[in-house]
């Protein structure tokens, strides 16, 4: 059985893409993926949980990563099922994809009886997450692949940050997104206002720098703050939702220090520091008709 975490973005999503810092963490909600082997030529994926049954030889997103990752690790030739568990839900902005890359270079290098570092898994993954998305940031396979929390710059990678857990709230707007559209949007920002787009970008990233030092000083309350301002930043630029807006309203009313959506946003997840709270914060989501869970931030194997 091979494993992969999933994963959040406290701050800087969008501006990691353009080289600032984000700080982002991995979750305690793992893909694990097994392996059987069987007769007839082809890998098959199954995901129930994502209602995904697919194959390498499908033209599906899917289908071109696996067959991807089974050209890059000479694994073409192989006749095996993979059956997928995990309660990481899919296009949410909690790295999903990502997850799952990294776990299937896992699986088929256990195939092949090839033994990788977590570095060159990364490498392989990202390989995979450029079918689903233009331009990845990187930071997902990061932390899928190693775990922890820290402060990933696009090109230098992640530099670990020495921090307790942290004990999000973690709610679902039920509204799929693509990160490739989110991505071209802020592109397209950038082409009508590049001073004011890159002023943006440049102070989400700046907040993950004081995030970082919020973390390790322990101080949930500014971490919350800056968070809060983070999300308000992202609805500027044009990749929040109503949705994700009264998430966040909410769980601020709920008590947490801090609230915003993670990941490319249009859809998909709201995180909050929620501490003790997160139960609350849960319960408000779900008066409104959202799901949600609660996770620790900064997993490790």
């Amino acid at each position: 059985m091979t494993w992969a975490f999933g994963k959040a973005i406290l701050l800087g999503e969008h501006a990691v893409v353009y080289g600032h810092p984000a700080l982002a963490g991995a979750i305690d909600c793992t893909l694990r993926c097994t392996l059987r082997i069987r007769e007839q030529p082809g890998i098959g994926l199954l995901v129930p949980s994502w209602q995904l049954s697919v194959s390498s030889r499908d033209d599906h997103v899917v289908g071109r990563a696996l067959r991807a990752l089974a050209k890059i690790l000479d694994a073409e030739s192989l006749a095996a099922d993979i059956a997928v568990d995990t309660a990481l839900p899919p296009a949410a902005g909690l790295g999903s994809s990502a997850a799952l890359s990294v776990a299937l270079v896992r699986t088929l290098a256990l195939a092949t009886d090839q033994i990788l570092s977590d570095q060159r898994v990364a490498e392989l993954a990202n390989h995979a997450e450029r079918c689903f998305h233009q331009n990845p940031s990187g930071v997902d396979v990061a932390l899928a692949s190693r775990g922890g929390l820290g402060l990933y710059r696009r090109g230098e990678g992640m530099t670990p940050v020495d921090a307790p857990p942290i004990r999000l709230a973690v709610g679902l707007s039920g509204m799929p997104r693509r990160t490739a559209d989110m991505v071209a949007r802020i592109a397209r920002a950038r082409e009508r206002d590049r001073p004011g787009t890159e002023s943006d970008l440049a102070g989400l990233g700046n907040a993950a720098v004081a995030g970082k030092d919020a973390v390790i000083r322990g101080d949930l309350v500014e971490l919350g703050q800056l968070m809060t301002r983070a999300h308000h930043t992202l609805a500027r630029l044009g990749v929040s939702a109503t949705e994700l807006d009264e998430m966040v309203a909410s769980a601020l009313h709920s008590g947490a220090f801090g609230a915003k959506l993670t990941g490319a946003g249009g859809g998909g997840a709201v995180i909050a520091v929620a501490q003790e709270r997160a139960e609350d914060i849960l319960t408000a989501w779900q008066g409104r008709g959202y799901r949600g869970f609660v996770c620790n931030l900064g997993a490790k194997t």
